[in-house]
């Protein structure tokens, strides 16, 4: 299903449009202003960037992940209790 931009913001504009509560508008406004400056927000590549310590064993970096794990067939049976939503089919027609 393809997503029209300018149906998401016709539903927007209905449902604004809608409300008759200052406080309730005021609070969408402020709930909305706060989302779009983290998706404005940019990002410094450095940020992410954390010094490699020298000295670090496998088995103390996985302790330090609390890294716990799982066999082929635990990791099958969570994976098989996964209630898609869509076919295989569908999803890959969704690649092209």
């Amino acid at each position: 299903m393809t997503v029209n931009t300018n149906d998401i913001k016709m539903n927007i504009i209905n449902i604004i449009t809608s409300i008759d509560d200052a406080g309730e508008l005021e609070r969408i406004y402020h709930a909305l202003e706060k989302e779009r400056a983290k998706v404005n927000t940019k990002h410094d590549i450095k940020d992410a960037i954390i010094e490699i310590r020298e000295g670090v064993s496998y088995k103390e970096i996985l302790a330090e992940q609390n890294y716990k794990p799982i066999s082929y067939n635990e990791f099958r049976e969570l994976a098989d209790e996964i209630e898609w939503e869509h076919s295989l089919e569908e999803l890959l027609a969704e690649l092209d």
